[in-house]
């Protein structure tokens, strides 16, 4: 996927306009004997010859990779940048450190803007297009990975190649990072060995793919790019272009463009800053949120992220990647499938792919979010015979990704939709799927009313597995929950240590030193357990509160009660102990389950009641 950033047009949050600062903090005086300047001091000459304002910000090279947030509180540890830590022998080769962060001179009043880079600095995706090899690809309609990156890559390279030191950008390209190793598509067998279990290894292998197959597309139409680079090189612009460009709006028009200065900002979240592009200033912009004290880093947000989206694109993971409300935006996917030794295996997987098609057309469409059309891609791109986590009896059955995380959103109720669907019974499967007309007493044993018709004109109760929404019975709701344990448990046993032991490692800052790709690796696979373990104990808590349920109904005296569990569980809530999506499930799912259930019993009981009475009267009569 392309990982854009926010566009910044869409963050406007003031309504006078900000001025810009014009602090005129004293510099160091120049000594009589001037040094010749080093990239970066001619990379800000350049920009300030060519109408740049940046005087309330400062670069900041770090010799070691302990950057912190200073905001008065030295202990919070900021989120690391984007370039590389370099080893003392690259350092001696390269003579400056690749590890800067931009910082305040001064005090910066909120609504401030701090920088302004004018649009004749910036790099866009039409200049890529108007050179003769963009010119090229644009006119052989090639199907391209990631077009915008494709397009500000080659005039990157392009413009280097041909203009070299005479190029206007030559002082941008110059403090461009040399290496991305901390890029996992560059690590060595070795670090990626670290991601052993993870997804994440497997989107590494894709992004190869991804550029190495363009790199021989673009080599196909416009051999000439071969002279231009090397696919080393072509990885090396592309994963700078990823994770350095910002989505924005000039003139009326949706662009991508690279901004020298402005892509030097690290990452934090809560947002301290906001950016856009200012037409009326023609610049791109950089504005204070909140005051930013003398000294401080001065931050940009690059989103809410998963950390596997942050490590693939910007190679860092965030120690502590939560929200101000605690959440934490880390996923992890699971696929599931129906098996190839279910009974019921043919008539599963006819109402496993119903609807498919239809959800990817809307999707495509405009009609689903962005959320929506992730979910529907992956699983429209796993219907090929695949080996899923639910089935290892081997390959054969269809596969959906969902990707999950420690949250009650749209993503957590497709997964137990999925799996209602996969747990289904042969009676429940006629229930849930025949028509209306030969579905109805099937339904009602179990409590369910009729719905309408599908997007096809066929009357069945639901279109397809996505719509299992509430609860089937208690029996279906109970083997969903121990399906989710049996598939979560095969995703932990993938990988090579427990989250337990992840937490032990990441304590030792001499093994896994902060910044290092094997501490990204271990935040990484430590995040994916998290996940894991929180729906473990999802489906551990809720069997016991099916338990609980099916005592009650038994009669059982001097057992707890559903309503005395959900208040102990409420209370745990409070002290930081079970997860309120977990909570809330249990008191709001369950219950409706549970006073579902007591009307099924009540509804049979009246039906046995009515035929013994009618038997009786016939007896009578005869």
């Amino acid at each position: 996927t392309i990982e854009e950033r926010v566009y910044g047009w869409m963050d406007q949050a003031c309504t006078t306009k900000p001025t810009i600062s014009t602090m005129t903090t004293t510099r160091p005086q120049k000594p009589q004997q001037q040094k010749p300047q080093d990239n970066f001091q001619r990379f800000e000459t350049w920009l300030r010859e060519n109408g740049a304002v940046f005087d309330a910000l400062e670069l900041r090279e770090y010799d070691t990779p302990a950057v912190v947030h200073d905001n008065n509180d030295m202990d919070d540890v900021a989120e690391e940048k984007k370039e590389p830590s370099t080893t003392a022998a690259e350092d001696e080769k390269q003579e400056e450190s690749e590890m800067r962060g931009v910082h305040a001179r001064g005090h910066i009043p909120a609504d401030t803007v701090c920088m302004m880079i004018p649009r004749r600095c910036l790099i866009t995706v039409e200049m890529g297009q108007a050179t003769p090899l963009g010119q090229t690809i644009l006119n052989s309609d090639l199907d391209l990975d990631a077009p915008k990156h494709i397009f500000l890559m080659i005039y990157v390279l392009w413009d280097r190649k041909v203009n070299g030191s005479n190029s206007f950008f030559h002082p941008y390209y110059e403090i461009l990072p040399r290496t991305l190793k901390n890029m996992p598509i560059f690590w060595t067998p070795d670090e990626l060995k670290l991601l052993e279990g993870s997804y994440l290894l497997e989107q590494i292998a894709d992004r190869n793919n991804a550029i190495r197959q363009d790199y021989n597309a673009i080599c196909q139409v416009a051999p000439e790019l071969q002279d231009l680079c090397t696919l080393d090189e072509f990885k090396w612009a592309r994963m700078c272009v990823c994770s350095r460009n910002f989505g924005l709006q000039i003139d009326g028009h949706r662009t991508s463009a690279l901004v020298p200065h402005a892509d030097m900002l690290n990452h934090y979240r809560p947002r301290e800053t906001k950016w856009t592009f200012e037409e009326d200033r023609q610049a791109f912009t950089i504005t204070s949120l909140q005051g930013i004290s003398a000294g401080a880093q001065v931050y940009d947000s690059y989103g809410q992220k998963c950390n596997h989206r942050f490590l693939l694109n910007y190679g860092f993971a965030v120690e502590d990647n939560r929200e101000m409300d605690g959440f934490s935006p880390n996923e992890v996917p699971l696929e599931l499938g129906v098996s190839t030794l279910d009974p019921l295996y043919a008539k599963k997987v006819e109402f496993w792919m119903r609807g498919e098609a239809d959800a990817l057309q809307a999707a495509v469409g405009g009609f689903a979010d962005a959320q929506t059309l992730s979910v529907v891609m992956e699983a429209a791109t796993k219907h090929h015979h695949h080996h899923s986590n639910n089935n290892p009896d081997g390959p054969g059955a269809p596969v959906k990704r969902v990707r999950i995380c420690a949250s009650n959103n749209e993503n957590t109720r497709l997964l137990f939709s999925l799996l209602r669907a996969l747990a289904c019974n042969e009676e429940e499967l006629k229930a849930i799927t025949s028509s209306i007309n030969d579905g109805a007493m099937s339904r009602a044993l179990f409590g369910l009313t009729d719905q309408r018709m599908s997007l096809q004109g066929t009357p069945t109760f639901y279109r397809s597995c996505r719509d299992i929404r509430h609860p089937i019975s208690l029996r279906n709701e109970r083997a969903a929950m121990m399906l989710l344990l049996e598939i979560i448990g095969r995703s932990l046993a993938k990988y090579p240590s427990t989250l337990s032991q992840d937490i032990v490692d990441l304590m030792d800052e001499v093994a896994l030193p902060r910044f290092s790709n094997d501490r990204h690796a271990k935040i990484q696979v430590r995040g994916e357990k998290e996940v894991l373990h929180h729906f473990a104990r999802w489906a551990r808590t809720a069997l016991e509160v099916m338990d609980v349920i099916e005592s009650e109904m038994r009669g059982d005296n001097g057992k707890s009660s559903f309503d005395s569990v959900i208040g102990e569980m409420e209370v745990d809530e409070g002290n930081n102990g079970t997860h309120h999506t977990i909570v809330r499930y249990c008191d709001d799912i369950l219950g409706s389950l549970r006073r579902q259930e007591w009307k099924n019993i009540r509804r049979r009981a009246g039906m046995k009641k009515s035929s013994a009475t009618g038997s009786g009267s016939r007896e009578h009569q005869i």
